[in-house]
């Protein structure tokens, strides 16, 4: 019996600067290994898709697309997965980076 607990775990995984799609595949191993612990909740860190030290390439379009195609192909490799990820990126809304 769970008595209504949840399974939540806090990871980290290696980011390499501006590799989305490594540090996607780096995630993507890390929720299925969690998944299959029963994990039901797994957090990553800020900006885990990106890094967090990009600097100016946080304004480059090339790096923004590449990390909201690699959030896609993301929900794609774990989306038979019975777990809720949380992990971050940029994102370009208007004039302004969030």
């Amino acid at each position: 019996m769970n008595y209504g607990f949840v399974r939540v775990k806090a990871e980290t995984s290696k980011v390499t600067v501006a590799d989305c799609s490594g540090n996607i595949e780096r995630i993507a191993e890390k929720m299925g290994s969690a998944a299959k612990d029963g994990v039901k909740l797994i957090v990553f860190p800020e900006l885990c898709i990106t890094g967090y030290t990009c600097g100016d390439l946080f304004f480059q379009e090339t790096l923004l697309r590449a990390a909201k195609e690699a959030l896609k192909t993301l929900t794609e490799k774990t989306a038979e997965l019975d777990i809720v990820a949380v992990v971050s990126l940029p994102m370009s809304i208007g004039q302004k980076i969030f």
